[in-house]
């Protein structure tokens, strides 16, 4: 078979543990090559070498008859043939091919292998190839129901697994730096780091491209929450510290043009209890969402090039009584304004969500807030310039509109809301505060059944305002 010219053979290196945050690999520019053509169906007979070395044998005892292994050189490298390191490989099945470099094996069992190292892999199916330039994995170990029966998440462990420079073309054209998994194992916090992510065929919409700098996540027990998904159960949760990372998130339009990213996503939360309970926090900086087709005419309109801005927020839960707090999650964007929002919920334990049952679900509180840095006086300057009326006579009869949806005789506790919202619309303040504070916590049902009547909501739902 032709085969790649292999590579001077020399004593062996050990394998060194990878850190865990290495830098990013520098890689070539995104280009398209030709896939190439696979091979025919397997019609000659497997020829297996004489003296081939342990590892080897029981290697071939892992593929099915369809499945053909052969290689251009064979090193043992320890007198008992299980430590063995193999150069020009071919992999073939009817209609498929793969090659690799090289491939260096040691332990490897019928259920797993101590360490293997794969370099130069590349392959093609249904008009995508995929070219890997390192594979690395240490202490895989599978455990199945019964022989040949495909292993659960749960029955899979690894102590580590690194690779290095994927590029996908043709069907699906993307590339990957790096990615690191070490203590992929049920019950147990695994790490992953992925880097350098790049893919220029996400469709034909806006978003046409995506670049991702990094990627981390620890804390989590990938292999049953992966369970749990393919399953369709509730995700289990470790007790301890979660975090995920991503950074340099940004979204191409035509060719490389920038249509929004995100600098910085950073998720943390401290579990105190296997059900889940506990409380976290979310911030996401340097949002930017540049003056595409979707916002390019309202971004326009309003005088704005683009616009810059974070979200952030922190949250509890506790499972046991379903009680859910979004506290201050705010969203601010750069010479705009910032909204905020606060919600106080229970009934919501994990089951109900996860089935979507809100029938238990009460409001507790709730508050909802906006500061305007020019957005609404910029709206005002528009519709004076288009209306031709001048903005304190335009002001007023904002007012008036919202005075008389807000006036109803006797109805006393509307008046502090409607003044509240005129003094912002009015511009004598520049920030308003809605809050809902019902006499007790009331059912989603029932608040569908408030009469709509401006005096009705105040009383049943607690209804406040102020502004500053």
């Amino acid at each position: 078979l032709p085969t790649a010219k292999p590579p001077p053979l020399g004593a062996p290196q050990q394998a060194q543990p990878a850190p865990l945050h290495p830098p990013i690999i520098p890689q070539q520019p995104f280009t398209r090559q030709a896939p190439p053509t696979p091979a025919p169906s397997i019609v000659t007979p497997q020829v297996i070498p004489p003296n081939e070395p342990a590892a080897i044998t029981r290697l071939r005892g892992l593929f099915d008859a369809q499945t053909r292994l052969s290689y251009a050189t064979a090193q043992a490298l320890d007198g008992a043939g299980e430590q063995v390191r193999m150069t020009g490989v071919v992999l073939e099945r009817p209609g498929k091919r793969a090659t690799i470099d090289e491939v260096t094996l040691g332990g490897l069992r019928t259920d797993g292998v101590a360490e293997a190292v794969l370099r130069g892999f590349a392959t093609t199916e249904d008009g995508t190839t995929v070219r890997i330039g390192l594979i690395r994995l240490a202490g895989l170990s599978v455990q199945r129901d019964a022989p040949g029966t495909p292993p659960t998440p749960e029955q899979v462990r690894v102590d580590s697994l690194r690779v290095e420079n994927v590029a996908s073309s043709g069907g699906a054209s993307f590339r990957l730096a790096l990615v690191e998994l070490e203590g992929w194992a049920a019950g147990q916090p695994s790490r992953l780091l992925i880097q350098g992510f790049e893919s220029q065929d996400v469709g034909d919409a806006m978003v046409r491209g995506v670049r991702i700098a990094r990627v981390a996540a620890s804390g989590m027990d990938f292999a049953r929450t992966l369970g749990a998904v393919i399953r369709g159960e509730r995700v289990p949760s470790l007790v301890g510290r979660v975090a995920i990372e991503l950074t340099g998130l940004d979204l191409l339009g035509a060719g490389t043009t920038m249509v929004g990213g995100i600098a910085e996503t950073r998720i943390d939360g401290d579990v105190t209890r296997a059900d889940g309970s506990g409380t976290g926090t979310l911030a996401m900086r340097g949002i930017r969402v540049a003056p595409v087709a979707a916002f390019g005419e309202w971004l326009t309109r309003f005088g704005y090039q683009d616009v810059q801005g974070e979200i952030t927020a922190r949250t509890a839960h506790d499972a046991a009584t379903g009680r859910v707090e979004i506290q201050d999650l705010t969203i601010g964007a750069r010479d705009v304004g910032t909204l905020t929002f606060s919600l106080t919920m229970d009934g919501l334990s994990s089951e109900r969500v996860q089935a979507q049952d809100f029938s238990q679900a009460r409001l507790i509180a709730a508050a909802l807030g906006y500061a305007d840095a020019s957005l609404f006086r910029r709206f005002i300057a528009m519709q004076a310039a288009q209306t031709r009326t001048p903005e304190a006579q335009l002001r007023e009869q904002f007012a008036g509109m919202a005075g008389g949806a807000l006036s109803q005789p006797g109805a006393v506790a509307l008046d502090p809301i409607r003044e509240a919202v005129l003094s912002f619309i009015r511009g004598q303040a520049q920030s308003v505060m809605i809050r809902v504070d019902p006499p007790q916590p009331i059912g989603l049902e029932q608040m569908q059944q408030v009469p709509p009547s401006p005096a009705e909501m105040q009383r049943v739902l607690g209804i406040t305002a102020t502004a500053r």
